[in-house]
């Protein structure tokens, strides 16, 4: 019969023969070496223990009745220095009553009476190292639990189904400047801002109501001594099941203060570049307003001095005429409301916030915005987009997209171009609206178009433009979780895909 070897050194595993009988000791190494184990000799108590601190030993075979210590001793001092390790000890005597047997067993691990069958013997100790390898692994895996939830850099919290803190790791105690005293036995939502401590609480509640091991995650703010400011913790709460009927959950957390600072930045830095380009917006619409306006200001005027004439020389106003009059100069009025309105409306800063928007007539808004410079550069927009479409986004800034991609043709396409906007398939129709934008201007050169996105890249000339038209659309349409797309091809236009999310 053989034996494995010690898995964790790959030599065959060490035992420990403690007899002063030479003719015993002589009787158990040959059935050592016969079941492929190495093996050590001890006549008495006191070698026996030299060895055990010497040598790598993984069991002991220990005669009781020894000419210097008694085994039970010696049995007693080797698992005091053996420590937190398992070494098995066998206790073989001829001494056979129960109460030998519970007097050895107090200290060993197995008892055998002599005599003994060698078949007995290597099954007792085939069982006692197979004991001593899980005893090791699982010392191992615990070793290394513990290291990596001490020393891993992220802020761990254990607490119990009480919401108690029952551990916290030396992040954790470093970043709250605290002893882990100071920690254990407090209320895990005692961390918390007093509002926040029911969103807490169900945050955790989400994911133990299961009895599968679970994973949630959410970001917090996370009180701190006065006067340092909150921290913002992303927190990754592990639920591991109950033990001993009583809830486990490790609370992994993440500093993401600084990162929450520069996404608060970077969207304030966002918000500053889209009022700038909807000002460069507003500063190429005017002159076109300007021209807008002066249609029906004219008409305005020109009737208005006519009734103000007649009035002012008594001559005599026929009802008819007075009606005419006065309804020209309230239809081109509202007219003039309508354009100024329509520009106001694009200039605004309102909310950025997302809602539904009626894709309709975010098109119509923006067409009608470059209504007189595309009329100007003698262009024809073609809007085939159909009522009843709820797309969700910001409509101030998808108006934004439009006009700019728009503006775009209006720069590179010569007099007579058409520009096109229609609904097409979508790759996902329940999820996305797919908006086709195309001219059949000039194109793209297939070495300028994946630059198009960059921000400040221009081909136009100096003064004409800043390069940021597409570089916005890409950012607005990524911010509703949305897509965009171009394609093109010199000499052959250009179309521009927008992927908008459905309300």
């Amino acid at each position: 019969m053989t034996t494995l070897p010690d898995k964790y050194t790959g030599a065959p595993e060490t035992v420990l023969i403690v007899d002063d009988s030479a003719d015993a000791v002589s009787f158990i190494k040959a059935l050592m070496d016969e079941a492929g184990f190495n093996s050590l000799e001890a006549r008495c108590g006191r070698e026996a223990l030299a060895m055990v601190q010497n040598e790598k030993v993984d069991l002991v075979l220990l005669d009781v009745i020894m000419p210097d210590i008694s085994g039970i001793d010696v049995a007693e001092q080797i698992k005091k220095a053996a420590g937190k390790d398992f070494l098995p000890i066998i206790m073989i005597s001829a001494l056979c009553s129960n109460a030998d047997k519970v007097k050895g067993l107090n200290h060993a691990d197995d008892y055998l009476t002599k005599p003994f069958s060698a078949e007995e013997l290597r099954a007792r100790i085939n069982s006692l190292l197979r004991i001593r390898n899980l005893h090791k692994e699982l010392t191992l895996s615990k070793t290394r639990y513990e290291s990596l939830y001490e020393n891993f850099p992220h802020l761990y919290l254990s607490i119990d189904s009480n919401r108690m803190i029952s551990d916290c790791n030396r992040f954790f105690r470093d970043t709250f400047n605290a002893k882990r005293e100071d920690i254990v036995g407090k209320s895990f939502y005692s961390l918390f801002r007093e509002q926040d401590r029911p969103l807490v609480e169900n945050f955790l509640n989400s994911f133990t109501l299961s009895d599968l091991p679970s994973v949630g995650q959410r970001t917090f703010s996370i009180l701190r001594e006065v006067p340092a400011p909150p921290l913002q913790l992303s927190l990754k709460a592990v639920y591991t099941g109950a033990v001993d009927d009583d809830l486990s959950i490790v609370i992994a957390m993440e500093d993401v203060t600084e990162q929450i600072n520069l996404q608060e930045e970077q969207r304030i830095a966002r918000q500053q570049l889209y009022r700038s380009a909807r000002l460069a917006s507003i500063g190429t619409l005017a002159s076109g307003v300007a021209h807008e306006l002066n249609n029906p200001l004219t008409a305005i005027l020109g009737f208005s001095s006519a009734l103000l004439g007649r009035i002012q020389n008594n001559e005599p106003i026929e009802e008819n005429d007075l009606k005419e009059y006065l309804g020209i100069i309230n239809m081109e009025t509202l007219r003039c409301r309508g354009i100024v309105e329509n520009l106001s409306k694009f200039a605004r800063e309102g909310d950025v916030s997302k809602a539904d928007v009626d894709l309709r007539q975010c098109v119509e808004d923006a067409v009608k915005l470059t209504h007189t410079r595309t009329k100007h550069a003698n262009l024809n927009v073609v809007d085939t987009i159909h009522p009843g479409i709820t797309i969700r986004g910001n409509a101030n800034q998808l108006e934004q997209v439009f006009v700019n991609i728009i503006a775009n043709s209006i720069d590179f396409c010569p007099g007579g171009s058409t520009v096109s906007i229609g609904k097409v398939p979508a790759k996902d129709p329940g999820r996305y609206c797919r908006v086709q934008i195309s001219d059949n201007g000039p194109g793209i050169s297939a070495d300028i178009l994946p630059k198009v996105f960059d921000p400040f890249f221009t081909t136009k000339e100096v003064g004409k433009g800043t390069g940021m038209g597409l570089a916005i659309c890409y950012n607005i349409i990524e911010e509703c979780n949305g897509h965009i797309d171009i394609s093109s091809e010199q000499g052959a236009g250009t179309t521009v895909f927008l992927e908008i999310p459905l309300a």
